[in-house]
């Protein structure tokens, strides 16, 4: 995922994703969050110039990314966005154990 303009954007699966659980939860927590989480064709320049960028991983929840490649992504540091989203998932998760 990618967050540009307080928007997380993940390319869609006929990109060559697998599709995952968490990724498809973390849709339904951006809504739970007021979070607008949706999918959108992405290009490198898009996450080089992305405000925030994370991956999602059942065992690892959500994964900050600051640097690709030597560059930094955004401000170097865990954005607004994905500890938002984070907090989400680890709250949903802890209560509703049927969520997976």
């Amino acid at each position: 995922f990618i967050v540009k303009d307080g928007v997380a954007l993940t390319p869609p699966l006929a990109s060559g994703l697998l599709p995952g659980i968490t990724r498809e939860f973390f849709f339904e927590i951006g809504k739970e969050t007021g979070i607008d989480v949706r999918e959108q064709v992405l290009r490198d320049p898009d996450l080089f110039s992305a405000d925030e960028a994370f991956l999602t991983s059942t065992t690892r929840e959500a994964v900050p990314i600051v640097t690709v490649d030597d560059r930094t992504i955004g401000s170097g540091r865990p954005g607004p966005v994905t500890k938002t989203l984070l907090e989400g998932f680890r709250r949903r998760a802890w209560t509703d154990q049927s969520a997976f």
